[in-house]
């Protein structure tokens, strides 16, 4: 019997089949949504950089310029790398908090290794400050990644 469409119904096998296949196009999905492990780990740098370029004297804005750059620039590409424009700041509910704890780690990390450096006159402080920054940086960008596939593969 057609329905008022003119189609046939669908039984039960069939539209669970379709919902499966559905199902594993968003599992797809989900992880063609996230950034890969090395443009994480490239941003990590790029704030590692950021960090260093307060020690770099008469070449400090050269540093901040080239690191933010850098750091825009993999922004930029990271739809032409995941071949869509799932970006975890817009896209994912659940990716907010590790974005937003990210940038307050990062952010008193540096405020601390650049006051023990600039004020104090301790050298060698901005070395762990960029090590700690960077790394809190690919931590919670890896925790944010994985937070947008999972999003992404639900369906949210």
């Amino acid at each position: 019997m057609e329905n008022s469409k003119g189609t046939a119904p669908i039984n039960r096998d069939d539209a669970q089949t379709q919902l499966d296949s559905l199902a594993g196009d968003r599992a797809w999905s989900g992880a063609r949504a996230a950034a890969p492990w090395w443009l994480i780990v490239l941003h990590g740098v790029s704030v590692a950089g950021w960090t260093l370029s307060f020690g770099l004297g008469n070449w400090q804005a050269m540093g901040f310029v080239v690191s933010a750059l850098a750091f825009v620039g993999l922004g930029l590409i990271r739809p032409w790398i995941t071949r869509n424009h799932a970006e975890p700041w817009a896209t994912s509910r659940r990716a907010g908090v590790p974005g937003i704890i990210q940038i307050l780690i990062a952010a008193v990390i540096i405020a601390v290794g650049v006051i023990a450096y600039d004020r104090l006159g301790v050298e060698w402080a901005l070395w762990p400050a960029a090590i700690l920054a960077g790394s809190t940086t690919v931590f919670f960008g890896m925790r944010m990644e994985r937070a947008l596939s999972r999003d992404v593969a639900e369906g949210n």
